[in-house]
């Protein structure tokens, strides 16, 4: 899950700071297919770390023995936080995806 969420802000940090530069200066809209793959990419791979990590701190959780250790339950309450904090991550990424299949149609 962390990992997902690094390559997803790295990824939108690229897209707009990097392109959106690109295409002020040189007035090219070359990137336009690059941004829609990646939009769609990201979006399946934060989908995916949400669903693994929720599915991780639920095995994790049913097969506990000592259910009363606060470690465990601190733990597993990060993990599901951080899963529940990807899957909005998900719907705005995928709304980002449709907006650049719409700007894809309008520019290509």
């Amino acid at each position: 899950m962390f990992a997902a969420s690094i390559i997803g802000i790295g990824c939108t940090i690229l897209q707009t700071i990097a392109f959106v530069i690109f295409q002020i200066v040189m007035e090219s809209h070359k990137f336009i297919i690059f941004e829609f793959y990646g939009d769609k990419v990201i979006s399946y791979l934060l989908l995916s770390a949400a669903a693994a990590g929720l599915g991780a701190s639920i095995d994790v959780e049913s097969h506990l023995i000592d259910k009363s250790n606060d470690h465990f339950n601190n733990y597993l309450s990060k993990g599901f936080a951080a899963a529940n904090l990807l899957l909005p991550a998900f719907v705005c990424t995928s709304t980002l995806s449709i907006l650049s299949s719409y700007a894809l149609a309008k520019k290509v």
